[in-house]
């Protein structure tokens, strides 16, 4: 993309390291290993990750793997996240004909704010009848994306 700069690049990554914490992901190694495990954990710049548990290719389970950025081929998530910001924030906006700029969404806290309210998966932060009405809004999102992904 012309014109973004290396801090917002890092940002991003970051944003979506942060979005597959407690995911299910899979690391394949520059030695061609693989894990599979949750992602528990992770440091910038060197990227070293925390999985907890994970499994090797062979079936053998661990409690805990600290990987060395390093030596990090492949970092993919394995299942698809139920909250999406993005989404949610256009959702919102269409489900209560709000003005678009009174919904930001903020990618590197995979959370939207709305007036002074913060929506993340975890759910609606705030007081209030806006609050009450964001909440009844998340939950028919997240309903429908439980069904969406075959969940429910």
């Amino acid at each position: 993309m012309a014109g973004m700069s290396i801090t917002d690049a890092t940002r991003r990554l970051i944003s979506a390291l942060q979005s597959m914490l407690d995911k299910k992901v899979t690391v394949i190694l520059t030695d061609g290993r693989r894990y599979d495990g949750v992602l528990a954990g992770f440091d910038h710049p060197s990227l070293n990750i925390v999985l907890s548990p994970a499994t090797d290719a062979q079936g053998n389970t661990y409690p805990t793997i600290i990987i060395r950025g390093e030596r990090i081929s492949e970092l993919m998530i394995a299942e698809t996240p139920l909250f999406d910001p993005k989404e949610f924030a256009e959702y919102v906006i269409k489900r209560l004909n709000l003005r678009r700029d009174s919904v930001k969404v903020i990618p590197e806290a995979n959370a939207v704010q709305i007036y002074r309210i913060k929506v993340s998966e975890k759910g609606v932060e705030g007081s209030g009848a806006m609050a009450q009405t964001i909440y009844e809004v998340f939950e028919e999102y997240m309903r429908k994306r439980r069904k969406e992904l075959g969940i429910e």
